[in-house]
């Protein structure tokens, strides 16, 4: 099955900010490689040695968050992504409310947890790490990405990657926020979703067009990655090539990697940056 799992870079930070998050979440971490066990360890500063150079939490229904700690250079050109959340929620709307507030601890509040227009529950928030949450009515973690307006079009592109069928599909004329809108932001999408994977096993990547002031303040920055993984290898760089159509740059190649798994790295069309590590069955 397809699965699409949160992967963010921090700037020699991660084991903190991972402690954080099992300290919110719970569970054991699946993987900690620290530079100087790793094939990188000949190439990493005497300083770096003992940062993390992969991390993975498993959380929800099957999924994993994972991180690393970018060094040198690297570090410094880190640039936090505004238009990338991750999307969580419990099993209840009380279970929500406590991880939300649990996430906001020493973070900002953006929009407080409580009853939406919509109808359900929901939040949004900046953790102490700088990174973006929202809580919703889902019961795994998955990517919220905003687009400059083109959203539509992104998504498109995206059901013709992985298929499915989208669901709630909401243009802000037909949304609460309807009488709030410009005229020439009416027809842009409020949400969407699609499903990646099996229907109500799998993933489900979503979005919405950032409008007015939110577009101005949008920043495409190399925090956050999505990390995906088909049912084998040559599913998995079917969709790595396919991500990568249409004027996307690949960075790192899908092929055999030190590590022994297979891997690449490529930024899409639309910004969006996506890497792909694949196990050998």
């Amino acid at each position: 099955m397809i699965t699409i799992n949160p992967y963010l870079n921090f700037a020699g930070n991660t084991e903190d900010a991972f402690n954080f998050y099992r300290s919110v979440f719970g569970g054991d971490f699946l993987t900690v490689m620290r530079y100087k066990n790793s094939f990188e360890a000949d190439n990493a500063a005497e300083a770096d040695q003992d940062k993390l150079m992969h991390i993975a939490l498993p959380m929800g229904k099957g999924n994993v968050l994972m991180g690393t700690d970018m060094l040198g250079d690297m570090a410094k050109a880190l640039v936090h992504d505004t238009g990338y959340h991750i999307c969580m929620n419990g099993e209840t709307p009380e279970e929500t409310e406590k991880l939300f507030n649990a996430l906001a601890v020493g973070g900002e509040i953006v929009v407080p947890f409580d009853k939406a227009p919509w109808s359900g529950y929901f939040g949004q928030l900046k953790d102490q790490f700088g990174i973006q949450w929202m809580a919703d009515s889902m019961t795994t973690i998955n990517p919220y990405l905003n687009f400059a307006g083109n959203t539509e079009e992104a998504f498109d592109f995206y059901r013709s990657v992985f298929g499915g069928e989208f669901f709630m599909l909401i243009r802000f004329k037909d949304s609460p926020e309807a009488g709030n809108t410009a005229e020439a932001d009416k027809n842009k999408l409020m949400h969407i979703s699609l499903p990646i994977g099996e229907a109500g096993k799998g993933n489900v990547l979503m979005a919405t067009d950032a409008i007015g002031e939110m577009c101005k303040t949008l920043v495409r920055g190399n925090n956050c990655f999505l990390s995906i993984n088909g049912d084998d290898v040559d599913e998995t760089r079917k969709l790595f090539n396919a991500l990568a159509a249409g004027g996307g740059k690949v960075s790192f190649p899908f092929d055999k990697s030190p590590w022994g798994s297979y891997f690449g790295m490529l930024t899409d069309q639309f910004g969006i940056q996506w890497m792909a590590d694949c196990t050998l069955n």
